[in-house]
């Protein structure tokens, strides 16, 4: 609370990022803690959020010094964060925020919809937390005007459209899928001692990742 709202990502460290603020935000509303988990959000949104793209910052130090790299788990976390709030306050802000990021991650993050990029490593895990959020979105958001429901829609597309793109890119390995670590491009088959990213477990886990938030949103009352 000292530094504004948000926590630093390990004990002793200067450095408050989003990566460690969102999840902890989520936990918190989901356990009850509201109010700080309010306090959370307000937080990332005025510290961390990239007034030309709307896109969120990974963190910064207490020096003052951002870290303006973009991942795209700091989106889905965010994204996450303020959707519980929005169910759980119902204040008009919280559902604005996401409003504005789905449209960010959209513009700025996918290719014909489909979220692009991706790495290896911890890496391979980034885009499917975006879309497990981004699903969360499309079966969440409170629908209480036109924009909540172009909001969810828009974030159903993204996951619907980079799982269709994702399977369709995938390599088949002893009749089991190879997921790509670029869902927009075809997956490389790695040898043993490859350095070809779909080698990693968290690629693959990413993968699955994407296809579990396309379940949920395929799945969901768009009514509801």
């Amino acid at each position: 609370p000292e530094h504004g709202g948000g926590i630093p990502w390990r004990k002793g460290s200067d450095f408050y990022n989003d990566p460690a603020n969102g999840p902890a935000g989520i936990l918190l509303a989901r356990t009850g803690k509201v109010g700080r988990a309010q306090d959370m959000a307000d937080w990332i949104d005025a510290t961390l959020r990239d007034p030309a793209t709307g896109l969120i910052f990974d963190g910064i130090h207490t020096d003052g010094r951002l870290e303006r790299v973009i991942y795209s788990y700091c989106q889905g976390v965010t994204l996450g964060l303020e959707t519980e709030l929005a169910v759980r306050t119902g204040h008009p802000r919280h559902r604005e925020r996401v409003h504005r990021l789905v449209e960010a991650v959209d513009n700025r993050l996918t290719k014909i919809g489909v979220i692009e990029g991706g790495g290896r490593g911890d890496g391979g895990l980034f885009n499917g937390i975006l879309a497990r959020y981004l699903a969360l979105t499309a079966v969440m958001l409170p629908a209480e005007n036109a924009d909540d429901i172009m909001t969810r829609e828009r974030a159903a597309h993204i996951v619907l459209a980079s799982a269709e793109s994702a399977w369709k890119n995938r390599l088949a390995v002893d009749a089991m899928p190879l997921f790509g670590h670029d869902w927009t491009k075809s997956a490389a088959l790695p040898t043993r001692a490859s350095k070809i990213p779909e080698r990693d477990l968290s690629v693959q886990l990413g993968g699955w990742m994407l296809l579990e938030a396309a379940h949920r949103v395929s799945a969901a009352d768009p009514y509801s």
